[in-house]
């Protein structure tokens, strides 16, 4: 008889028991060597870099880390208006002084000179000369008869603005500007001018003489024909009133805004410019004449196109100067300041005044809420008010306002005021917080 097969033969046994195996660490991969250097950034990132750079020159030294940094700021330089303060290269030395302006200086357009100066005078002046070519706008400060830096001028071609400031008014200045046809404006402060440099500019817009000393021995004695705007502000004048008046009116045909001093006797012919459009007339010294053939020139023409009137001082206003002024239909900015003889009853007048916008009082003592009313109610296209220490306008004048401007659609309204009798608890006045109020009160702080 067989024997039975051993079972045991077929049962699997058990695996034997095996502890986990813990995961294995591997190692951080070892981040390559950096291999970017400045030379590999793109010109792009370059020039933001020159941006946040305060001093051209720090984006100088910039410049001459490497030709790609000088290539990125020829670039950026190339479209800036690039400033250039004499002053900060006092301290500089020689060698540096000269890579400056060979990397910066034909990128420069504008010059600032403090003339009181002299550390560097005739070297800076050389430098500029030599590699400053493009220089479109020259700012001279503390100037007398005799400063250096007046050699720059002839020697440039594309100055378009010159700003000379005067350490001494009885200084004559004089200087060449005739290489520079490109001339656009001009301006002269504290200064003894005689007529005899700027002659021939065809594009000289601007002409600015300011606190200065103006003589000639025959009439004043400078083109004005291209002239767009003319400031002869608190300038005392050695030549006869009459024919300077004339020279401005026969030539100054393109004029469209002038600031004068004084507008006395003949001051009538400057009414006939046929394309005045601002004007600022302040008094000077003694003459307090605001000049009554003027006004009625102006009013006979309804104002011409003048669109903006400032008169400055204590000018004397009679009843018939006021009558003028409320015929100028055309202004659209009228202000006073500085004035005591101007008074409510001088407001009845302004009745046609029915482009106004704008109506300005600075310093007018004598002016209220009555006569300012007058102006709201009847020049309707008023949406701006400005005081200026005007010690008689109260708050009652805000209320009547707002009253005034909520009738038919409401016509809004924006009143600044600096040191009046307006106090900021207007701000949480019912009438004011009223939903139909249509005017608005800013404090102008001082």
């Amino acid at each position: 008889m067989p024997k039975p097969k051993n079972p045991s033969r077929f049962v699997k046994s058990p695996a034997p028991y095996r502890a986990p195996i813990a995961a294995r660490k591997t190692a951080p991969l070892e981040s390559p060597p950096c291999r970017t250097s400045l030379q590999d950034l793109p010109e792009d990132i370059i020039r933001m870099v020159f941006d946040y750079l305060p001093l051209l020159s720090d984006k100088v030294l910039l410049a001459c880390v490497a030709p790609k940094f000088r290539l990125a700021f020829e670039g950026w330089a190339r479209s800036r208006r690039n400033i250039l303060d004499v002053d900060s290269l006092e301290t500089m030395p020689l060698p540096k002084l000269i890579r400056f302006f060979k990397v910066a200086g034909p990128f420069i357009r504008v010059l600032i000179v403090d003339c009181a100066s002299f550390q560097k005078e005739s070297l800076l002046v050389e430098f500029i000369s030599e590699y400053c070519p493009n220089l479109e706008e020259i700012n001279y400060s503390n100037a007398t008869d005799e400063f250096h830096y007046r050699t720059i001028m002839p020697k440039m071609t594309h100055l378009k603005r010159v700003t000379i400031d005067c350490m001494d008014a009885e200084d004559v200045l004089n200087f060449d500007l005739q290489s520079n046809q490109e001339l656009e404006s001009f301006e002269l402060v504290n200064g003894c001018y005689t007529g005899k440099n700027l002659c021939g500019f065809p594009n000289l817009k601007t002409l600015v003489l300011r606190d200065c000393l103006l003589w000639n021995s025959v009439e004043f004695g400078i083109p004005l024909k291209s002239l767009q705007t003319l400031d002869l502000d608190d300038c005392c004048f050695e030549v006869m009133n009459q024919s300077l008046y004339q020279k401005i009116a026969d030539s100054c045909t393109e004029l469209e805004e002038l600031f004068f001093s004084g507008c006395d006797t003949n001051f009538e012919v400057i009414a006939h410019l046929p394309n005045l459009q601002k004007c600022t007339l302040k008094t000077w010294m003694t003459s307090n004449e605001l000049n009554i053939g003027f006004l009625t020139v102006l009013a006979d023409k309804r104002g011409n196109k003048l669109t903006h009137l400032h008169l400055s001082g204590q000018f004397q206003i009679s009843n018939e100067h006021a009558r003028c002024l409320g015929q100028l239909c055309s202004l659209k900015d009228l202000r006073f300041s500085n004035n005591d003889v101007l008074e409510d009853d001088h407001f009845k007048f302004f009745n046609d005044l029915n482009q106004l916008q704008r109506f300005g009082l600075t310093s007018c003592g004598r002016v209220s809420d009555v006569g300012i009313m007058r102006m709201v109610r009847n020049c309707l296209q008023l949406h701006i008010i400005d005081f200026n220490d005007c010690e008689e306008i109260t708050e009652d004048f805000v209320i009547n306002t707002i009253g005034c401007c909520s009738k038919g659609t409401g016509r809004n309204m924006v009143i600044n005021v600096k040191n009046t009798k307006i106090r900021p608890t207007i701000l949480t006045h019912p009438e004011y917080l009223n939903p139909l109020n249509h005017i608005k009160v800013n404090f102008i702080s001082e």
